[in-house]
């Protein structure tokens, strides 16, 4: 069983769809920036018709912990997040958390392929003075 839930939002003046896949390898999320605020036709139709274009992350295992909760008890626990995230300017989200940690992957892997390729030119580059030293000292 695959759920996919899409999630449009507001951040730093661009408008972001968050699209969360969970299925039986684990959790992964993706996401798209559409600029200008979508129309829910325009959703419907990126869902359609590029959903497979969209890059998700390594899937995450988790495991999904369902407890009764008194609806009283919930709606009191509901009223005072959504209080804590209108005082807040970035709620943090499972999603939003899963991004940053991809984000911080992905930063890492081009730190070190920037530095290994950083080496090889260094190397590269050593044994063409090498190279221009015996030359030189050859006298040719």
């Amino acid at each position: 069983m695959i759920i996919i839930k899409a999630t449009i939002l507001l951040e730093k003046g661009l408008w972001i769809g968050l699209f969360e896949r969970t299925d039986k390898e684990g959790y992964a999320v993706a996401r798209h920036i559409f600029g200008k605020e979508p129309t829910d036709p325009e959703v419907y139709d990126f869902v359609h018709s590029q959903y497979s274009e969209l890059k998700f992350g390594k899937p995450k295992e988790f495991q999904l912990q369902i407890k009764r909760i008194n609806p009283k008890r919930l709606q009191r626990q509901v009223r005072k997040e959504m209080e804590q995230i209108k005082k807040t300017t970035k709620p943090s989200t499972h999603a939003q958390d899963y991004m940053r940690e991809e984000l911080e992957l992905k930063k890492k892997e081009k730190k070190k392929k920037k530095s290994a390729d950083k080496r090889v030119r260094d190397e590269e580059q050593f044994s063409l003075r090498q190279e221009k030293k015996k030359k030189k000292h050859k006298g040719h």
